[in-house]
């Protein structure tokens, strides 16, 4: 195996680690997905935890949060 520079900071690596989602090699600071801002992570992570926004109707009792929080305004 020839040495190969990391993707994310250049260095030089004798064993690079590559990464399952982008397929760039990166040194083992850099290895994990979060630590290279790897670009096909937030695809991966929205189609196995969804798109679904929060929403935020109030549900039932809301209005006990509204009186008591409405105080501090």
């Amino acid at each position: 195996m020839k040495p190969e520079r990391c993707a994310y900071c250049g260095d030089m690596v004798d064993i690079p680690f590559e990464c399952t989602y982008c397929k760039d090699p990166f040194c083992d600071e850099h290895r994990l997905p979060e630590d290279h801002r790897c670009v096909k992570l937030t695809v991966i992570r929205a189609k196995k935890f969804g798109e679904k926004k929060v929403i935020r109707d109030g549900g039932p009792g809301s209005s006990k949060f509204k009186k008591f929080f409405g105080r501090f305004r």
